[in-house]
């Protein structure tokens, strides 16, 4: 059995990560990576069995040379890091520092201790060339996948990079459409008077549109990838369909059960909408996206729906 770290494991993906490569018979080293976060603080996926815990600074990095000399990974899933944009705009050092100075960390670690390994450090679609870079986030994820196509091209070191669309599904997503299903959870809690009562969740506009992926189908392709994925590459991860904001919309209103009120900004007030990436090279390795938009979206529903749940059975008792 191969030992797989994974960074960020408490984080939206990384629990997702840490089911699927357990299932897929990875020893899993669960790196909680927030500083003051203990591993007995973090919840295990259920039936995991072959997960075990630990707590890293990945900004120290005697810390991070210290994890990977007493883990000895044979492979690292690197999926820490700071991603709000505005949290950038304060914070650009920290930002900086989490996103790219811990990838090089990483690197270097297991180039000292296991050169051999396999990495996977994954990068965003926002990744920009150094002058179009438009606020600090999207620099510091520019500087993360150069050094880890970097470390490839100098030291000969098995990395590979993986650039996902914005991930969907159950697992507390702060994205929007995670940010959605919260808030329309909050709006069914007590019916549909209450339902009015909640504020409306604001869209920018109607027409903007993103390409969706479950985080399922996101962690499916990043095992595949470190397994099979060429070295010193880049791979866009993401489902094929661009959607609309008008298109969440409709979908969290056909499922909610109760009415939804809406604040729609301006269409001349509409960001700009990326263009699709090409997807080839990682389909070409076996992968493609198999859960439809609409099971991601009322999964992630009936998860926030399950916490009010469990709230009110404790405030019962």
């Amino acid at each position: 059995m191969k030992r797989v770290l994974i960074t960020g494991a408490t984080g939206f993906t990384g629990r997702h990560a840490c089911r699927r490569f357990a299932d897929a018979g990875w020893e899993v080293v669960a790196v909680a990576s927030g500083r003051g976060l203990l591993p007995e603080e973090t919840a295990a996926p259920r039936g995991a069995k072959t997960i075990r815990w630990t707590g890293c600074d990945l900004t120290d990095r005697e810390a991070v040379r210290g994890l990977i000399r007493e883990t000895s990974p044979d492979a690292l899933l690197h999926l820490a890091g700071q991603n709000a944009v505005d949290r950038s705009w304060r914070e650009p050092d920290l930002t900086l520092a989490v996103n790219a100075l811990s990838t090089v960390y990483l690197l270097e670690a297991m180039r000292e201790r296991r050169k051999d390994g396999r990495s996977l450090v994954v990068g965003s679609m926002l990744r920009e060339p150094p002058e179009s870079c438009p606020h600090p986030y999207s620099y510091s994820k520019f500087v993360q996948v150069s050094s880890a196509l970097a470390w490839h091209r100098w030291y000969g070191m098995e990395v590979v990079v993986a650039e996902p669309s914005n991930l969907i599904g159950p697992g507390g997503s702060g994205g929007i459409c995670g940010k959605i299903a919260r808030w329309a959870a909050q709006a069914e809690r007590g019916g549909s008077s209450t339902a009015s009562e909640v504020p409306p969740f604001r869209l920018s506009s109607l027409t903007e549109r993103r390409d969706y992926l479950d985080v399922r189908d996101a962690v499916n392709a990043y095992e595949i990838l470190l397994r099979e994925g060429q070295a010193g590459m880049p791979y866009a991860v993401e489902s094929g369909t661009m959607r609309s904001l008008e298109e969440i919309r409709a979908e969290f209103g056909r499922i909610a059960s109760v009415p939804l009120h809406w604040e729609v900004g301006s269409a001349a007030a509409a960001g700009e909408s990326p263009r699709p990436r090409d997807c080839s090279p990682v389909r070409s390795l076996g992968w493609s996206p198999a859960i439809p938009f609409s099971e991601s979206v009322r999964d992630a529903l009936e998860e926030e729906r399950g916490r009010y749940r469990e709230r009110r059975e404790e405030r019962a008792e």
